[in-house]
């Protein structure tokens, strides 16, 4: 018997192929459009991954409705315009965090999801002790959270 797993049980260990960037870089009426539809629930495991988390603890740090079609991300069902919406704030938070990385330093090892990921789920001292995740609940949360972001690049704290 060979100790290497055979393909496809190696293929459902991996999370389902997603691309941030993709979604990014789209023209904002494309993008609308894609929120509209709203964002397929198995990228959620591949959000998941790139953070260093499980399924559960990803919807928990976002907020996003439990229970929901999303509690169990399966191929074909879709999030909410309104979840879509978050998950896309949260995925602009992750490229703010590498932006600074790839500005400020050199650093190709350092893994911008994961960081954000820990980040939210600790008590920050800017927002009077509570986790950053507190505000992702909502898009001001998000744009509060990008501003100290900003703030954390420029070094004026508030």
């Amino acid at each position: 018997m060979s100790a290497t797993p055979e393909p496809n049980q190696d293929r459902r260990r991996q999370p389902a192929p997603f691309d941030r960037r993709a979604l990014l870089r789209l023209d904002p009426m494309d993008r609308i459009n894609v929120l509209r539809a709203g964002i397929e629930s198995v990228a959620l495991v591949a959000i998941a991954h790139a953070i260093g988390r499980s399924c559960p603890e990803l919807i928990d740090l976002l907020q996003l409705a439990r229970p929901s079609p999303v509690s169990t991300p399966r191929k074909g069902v879709r999030l909410t315009t309104a979840q879509s919406e978050r998950v896309l704030a949260f995925l602009r938070l992750i490229e703010r965090v590498d932006h600074m990385v790839t500005i400020g330093s050199d650093d190709s090892a350092f893994d911008a999801a994961r960081w954000l990921g820990d980040w939210l789920a600790r008590p920050c001292p800017a927002l009077g002790g509570q986790r950053p995740a507190a505000l992702t609940d909502t898009l001001e949360g998000y744009r509060v959270l990008d501003q100290l972001l900003s703030q954390m690049l420029s070094g004026a704290y508030a």
